[in-house]
């Protein structure tokens, strides 16, 4: 107990810089979300090199879609974190189905008090390999030098250690549900392929309810092509664990050999310098007379057996000493594996092997209900949002206090407050989403159509009739008023007012026309229905 408080006395600066560190790890892996959104507001608002500050003294131009293009960085930028909130009212449902299917519902992640332990650990590995290492660190340093550089060799391997072991485990859990999903495929008679039918997310978790159990894990799981257990991630980490304990204890076991050799070597020079030394020969003289005064010689016999014993109980007091040391680096080597034992379990009971199981925990571990999670991602969107509208005013704020600005660019800043909104954005990409969607599945419905009227033979008549598709015929009416391209597979009847007149401003479209459209489309529906 007293060398270790010495230790930590001695180097307390190197143990609190580890541990500070350890920690700013801990944070930023379980706040990571929150970190990454503080760094890009950060880069948006630095003093003078911040994003909005450079913009200031930039010149900036209205785009065709009548946003300037700065304005919409800072739209997205926000967006690519609001969308991790913008999730559908039964988001919970579908995160508690897509655990329930891969077989890690009830499965929980490493918490602080579990993180701290593993912190402890490494602390504790480092220390001993720290002991092992310093010796024969750089002998031309000094002495604090080669500890230092003993501290941060011991680091890096006891920080690999403790990944390995991590990765270790989680393979092991990975491996458990693959065996799981041949046991259950061997069960079922093999009666399919053992391949997933499709790359299953949380949003398409429904779409393999009637599969067979073993396909609802698969559909979930990375696995090879064979869907066999993989032990690449073991062997490494075996290895890796037998060099560390087997090269600890031997270089404890020579360390201790050459020691006890030097410790002979010593007192055979001192026995050799005591033989010349004429205080010591003095001495030795007084010695033998007042040993003569006072008692009996021993003969010589009895003198070379009474050195010989000396000798024996010596040589056995070092053997003693050297085997109990040596099975004290064999306990301290199975101290070493039994650690990394825990770790192997800590990385197999606290992991995810499915593809979004993680974020399907991470939207339900707080939360009872649906109710719950949706009020809370409700607060972070407008959250979001909030914060996206106030750096849009900063941004308009600096960029209206340029030298030279026209008046042209002086209005577009005071009218964007209204018209470029981070609401707005939303609308046009959710739009933009709606629209692509829907280009999608119409390419996706014409492609057999073409490829079997690709494969007709073409009839022998000089007079080709070109059909117009009924889709753009229903884009033109007599007025000579279309749609874009682009907005050629719109439902019109699922837009709302906000929607139209923001559609008629961005692709300069008549609305009165356009809701004519609108209607039109609706009657039509109701015809079709009716």
């Amino acid at each position: 107990m007293d060398e270790l408080k010495l230790f930590l006395a001695s180097y307390w600066q190197l143990v609190s810089a580890f541990v500070g560190f350890m920690l700013l790890v801990l944070a930023i892996k379980v706040w990571w979300q929150e970190v990454r959104y503080l760094f890009m507001r950060t880069g948006w608002s630095l003093p003078l090199a911040g994003r909005l500050s450079r913009a200031a003294g930039k010149d900036h131009k209205l785009g065709n879609d009548g946003w300037y293009p700065i304005e919409k960085q800072v739209c997205h930028d926000f967006y690519v974190h609001y969308k991790d909130f913008n999730q559908s009212p039964d988001y919970y449902e579908k995160c508690a189905d897509y655990l329930n299917k891969v077989e890690e519902s009830g499965r929980k992640k490493k918490g602080p008090f579990l993180w701290l332990l593993i912190i402890g650990l490494i602390l504790l590995e480092a220390v001993g390999f720290a002991y092992v290492l310093a010796p024969f660190m750089a002998k031309n340093a000094s002495s604090n030098e080669q500890t230092m550089l003993a501290w941060f060799v011991a680091f890096l391997l006891s920080i690999a250690a403790v990944l390995l072991t991590e990765l270790t485990g989680k393979e092991w859990h990975k491996n458990s549900l693959i065996n799981k999903i041949r046991g259950w495929w061997e069960i079922e008679g093999k009666q399919s392929n053992l391949m997933p039918e499709k790359d299953i997310s949380i949003e398409k978790t429904y779409q393999d309810n009637q599969s067979p159990k073993y396909l609802q894990v698969l559909n979930r799981l990375s696995a090879n092509a064979l869907v066999t257990p993989s032990y690449k991630t073991t062997v490494i980490t075996l290895l890796y664990i037998c060099f560390l304990a087997v090269g600890a204890y031997l270089v404890r076991s020579y360390t201790l050999d050459a020691d006890n050799t030097e410790m002979v070597n010593q007192g055979m020079v001192f026995e050799q310098a005591a033989g010349t030394d004429p205080f010591a020969l003095l001495e030795q003289s007084s010695a033998e007379t007042s040993t003569t005064d006072d008692a009996i010689a021993l003969p010589a016999e009895l003198a070379e057996v009474n050195a010989t014993a000396d000798q024996k109980a010596a040589n056995e007091a070092t053997q003693a000493r050297t085997s109990a040391s040596k099975v004290t680096f064999v306990i301290l080597s199975v101290i070493f594996v039994m650690i990394q034992v825990v770790g192997i379990y800590f990385g197999f009971a606290f992991s995810f092997a499915g593809k979004e199981s993680e974020k399907a925990f991470n939207y339900t571990k707080d939360f009872n209900s649906a109710e719950e999670l949706n009020e809370w991602l409700q607060l972070k969107k407008d959250l979001i949002a909030a914060q996206a509208e106030a750096y849009l005013q900063r941004l308009r704020e600096k960029m209206s206090r340029r030298a030279v600005i026209s008046s042209n660019d002086r209005e577009a800043l005071q009218s964007g407050s209204s018209d470029r909104t981070f609401h707005h954005y939303l609308v046009q990409h959710e739009q933009k989403k709606q629209i692509s969607a829907a280009q999608l599945a119409s390419s996706a419905q014409t492609a057999p159509i073409k490829a079997t009227a690709a494969a007709a033979e073409v009839p022998s008549s000089p007079a080709v009739l070109v059909a117009v598709p009924e889709k753009a015929a229903e884009l033109v009416d007599a007025t000579g008023h279309t749609l874009p391209a682009d907005l050629e597979g719109l439902d019109l009847t699922t837009l709302q007012d906000a929607d139209l007149e923001l559609l008629a401003e961005e692709y300069k479209l008549d609305l009165i026309w356009l809701k004519k459209q609108q209607r039109l489309a609706q009657i039509k529906n109701k015809a079709r229905n009716a």
